[in-house]
């Protein structure tokens, strides 16, 4: 039994992709690989189809330098989609690309972190916590103040290089940026993440549809918050009703309280 021939018939046309029939195609078309409908075209239509179909078939893998240009160039391209759709395979190929632009461009200034809800400390005891935490990055200076406590306000500071540290680890690990994504109610609607990347004309795929109903804020004082001011002007608020700290403002609430349990020198 001879073996199925699976070769496509008919001669390729390297503009818009596909195996067309030889009468398609004039005697100069079959030498360039462009069908007749095809030569019609503008220049700038056949470049803006080439790339489409180059697009269309990236490679879903590591890919080598020269290709990661090419793409990277093709996401500014004049035809509008196709930068479109380069923007859509550059998220594919590097998922965390937008996260990572998002760290590099956040410096935090200001920060202050309210905690109002039951926590546990370093022994695995769960206590009540009601405090405030404030980092200043101009002067330094990390400062709690325990509203159940009878020393109040507290206050270490910091060098430089070890503020520096732990304002990385909050944006870069911690990712504060994306907890009013992940864990919060956001009363207002609006979206930090979504609004700086557009600001900064970072491609966002699409997050959703406009005019959904919001949820209604709860009644009663919120069970953590945060308020940060970045280097870039931006401001961040933060509210969550739920009656527990989630994973990653434990962390933080951890971290803050062990500069008040070490050997820094409390002010």
């Amino acid at each position: 039994m001879s073996k199925k021939n699976n070769r496509l018939h008919g001669h390729y046309c390297k503009i818009c992709g596909e195996y067309k029939a030889n009468e398609k195609f004039s005697g100069k078309g079959h030498a360039t690989h462009i069908c007749k409908a095809c030569s019609r075209l503008s220049a700038a239509e056949k470049a803006a189809a080439m790339d489409m179909n180059r697009l269309m078939s990236f490679p879903m893998r590591r890919l080598s330098e020269s290709e990661k240009k090419w793409l990277k160039a093709k996401m500014k391209d004049n035809c509008q989609e196709v930068a479109d759709m380069a923007k859509e395979v550059y998220n594919i190929c590097f998922p965390h690309a937008e996260c990572n632009a998002m760290k590099k461009q956040l410096i935090i200034n200001i920060l202050s972190f309210k905690v109002h809800t039951e926590v546990y400390d370093r022994y695995g005891d769960m206590e009540m916590a009601d405090c405030l935490f404030t980092i200043d990055r101009k002067s330094r200076t990390l400062t709690m103040t325990d509203f159940h406590a009878d020393s109040g306000e507290q206050s270490v500071v910091l060098d430089g290089g070890k503020m520096a540290k732990l304002l990385r680890y909050i944006v870069h690990t911690l990712e504060i940026f994306m907890w009013e994504q992940d864990y919060c109610l956001n009363p207002d609607g609006d979206d930090f993440f979504t609004d700086i990347l557009l600001k900064e004309g970072i491609y966002v795929d699409d997050l959703g549809e406009k005019g959904e109903a919001l949820p209604e804020e709860p009644e009663g004082r919120p069970s953590w918050q945060v308020h940060i001011e970045y280097s870039n002007h931006t401001v961040q608020d933060i509210s969550s009703f739920d009656d527990y700290l989630p994973e990653r403002p434990e962390e933080l609430y951890l971290s803050f309280m062990e500069y008040f349990e070490s050997d820094y020198e409390i002010l």
